[in-house]
């Protein structure tokens, strides 16, 4: 098939590289010619889950110290050139979106994902931006200003500068199945590359009787320990997962570094403060019930601080009868019990795959890249959001990643057409 040229080509149609084309043509005044290739068979399939359907697009929090990365440095320059003030106002004042502020995090005024989806869409049709869709990409081939892809269609098309925007490894069913890296293999030094795993995921455990806390939803917080020093914490809702083990915003913040630690060869711990309390406010707490509830059941005088299911655990690994009543507890008893709800001990020996993990971790060292994007080792070669090693906690952190990098390549890009 003949040989259809482009000033740049942009290789995945998912959050970043929708906001690169978007980019592009604001920095070219719409003078370039753009092509989009996705192998769905409509753009930001991901998109549209992310923020379960609302799209947390920022959030006035993104910092390098949010995130996960091999190069802090040129993660917090790219965000402090296009940070999520500059991104809000580009989807304000270029696309047309209303946006909210909602303690710190930005969403579509409609909480719609659709609606950001729709806004690119109509932005870079009218635009003339070239959307090829339904046809995966199966080759990369040249080199230095020189790239020619070739769709599993057959179709072929060539460009001196090339965006990948091809995602990571998560939700694999919208197409971000990492194949991308493959694509790169011969273009991107295996050096560079650090392979995906699992990020923003939930965490498993095989500790005894915890399958039976499935669906107990509290807040409270999370901290990590590799068995020696605390890794990281995160506060919020926690939810006891039917596989056995934890999930919630807050335990996926920790996930990545439990999984990165758990493929080393470590022993993740998380301690799950189940309550939100001190030590000594859950004493003083259990001590009043002792006084005023003595003769009935701990689970029954303990109803109005946790579930039933949920005290009889702790009281199990406490080393108490559930049966006793509350009066029979020794003060070492309610103090072991506050210990265990202010910090139950979690062993973690898994975690969520790629069906269920929000982000993937790995991907092209950040370290490899130039301040645009753009890959050291080949002129014109860009690459952005997850498809870069970065990931960043719950709460739009990620997006503002993909706005930032995209941003960057498109800046650099403008300045070679």
């Amino acid at each position: 098939m003949s040989n259809a040229r482009y000033d740049c080509i942009i290789l995945g149609g998912g959050a970043a590289g929708l906001f690169a084309a978007s980019m592009l043509v604001k920095l070219t005044k719409g003078n370039s010619k753009i092509l989009v290739i996705d192998g769905n068979d409509r753009c930001g399939k991901k998109l549209a889950m992310t923020g379960s359907g609302r799209c947390n697009l920022s959030n006035k929090e993104a910092s390098a110290g949010k995130y996960h990365t091999d190069c802090p440095e040129l993660l917090d320059a790219c965000l402090k050139a296009f940070g999520s003030d500059d991104a809000i106002d580009f989807f304000e004042n270029e696309l047309g979106i209303v946006t909210v502020c909602d303690n710190g995090l930005y969403y579509p005024s409609t909480y719609r994902a659709q609606t950001v989806i729709d806004s690119f869409r109509f932005f870079l049709d009218e635009s003339g931006v070239d959307m090829r869709l339904g046809s995966r990409c199966v080759k990369i081939a040249g080199d230095n200003g020189a790239y020619e892809l070739t769709l599993k269609d057959g179709s072929v098309f060539s460009s001196a500068n090339l965006i990948v925007a091809s995602g990571g490894s998560t939700y694999p069913s919208t197409g971000s199945d990492g194949t991308g890296m493959t694509l790169l293999k011969g273009l991107v030094d295996p050096k560079d590359i650090v392979g995906f795993k699992p990020a923003l995921t939930s965490l498993t455990s095989r500790m005894q009787g915890i399958k039976a806390l499935a669906g107990i939803r509290c807040k409270g917080s999370v901290m990590l320990s590799d068995g020696s020093a605390n890794l990281d914490s995160s506060e919020g809702e926690i939810i006891f997962s039917k596989e056995g083990g934890i999930s919630g915003i807050c335990v996926m913040d920790i996930s990545g570094k439990a999984v990165r630690l758990l493929d080393k060869g470590g022993k993740p711990v998380v301690y799950v403060d189940l309550i939100g309390r001190t030590v000594e406010q859950t004493v003083e707490m259990l001590e009043l019930r002792r006084r005023k509830f003595g003769s009935r059941q701990i689970a029954s005088a303990l109803s109005g601080m946790m579930p039933r299911v949920l005290c009889e655990f702790v009281c199990r690994l406490s080393g108490i009868d559930p049966s006793d009543s509350m009066g029979q507890l020794s003060d070492k008893d309610i103090s072991l019990f506050a210990s265990n709800i202010c910090a139950m001990k979690i062993p973690i020996d898994g975690y969520g795959g790629n069906d269920k993990a929000q982000v993937a971790s790995g991907g092209v060292k950040l370290s490899a890249m130039n301040s645009d994007m753009q890959y050291r080792r080949r002129k014109g070669l860009y690459i952005i959001g997850e498809a870069l090693n970065v990931d960043g906690r719950c709460g739009g952190y990620n997006l503002q990643w993909a706005w930032s990098s995209a941003a960057a390549a498109a800046k650099g890009v403008a300045e070679n057409v």
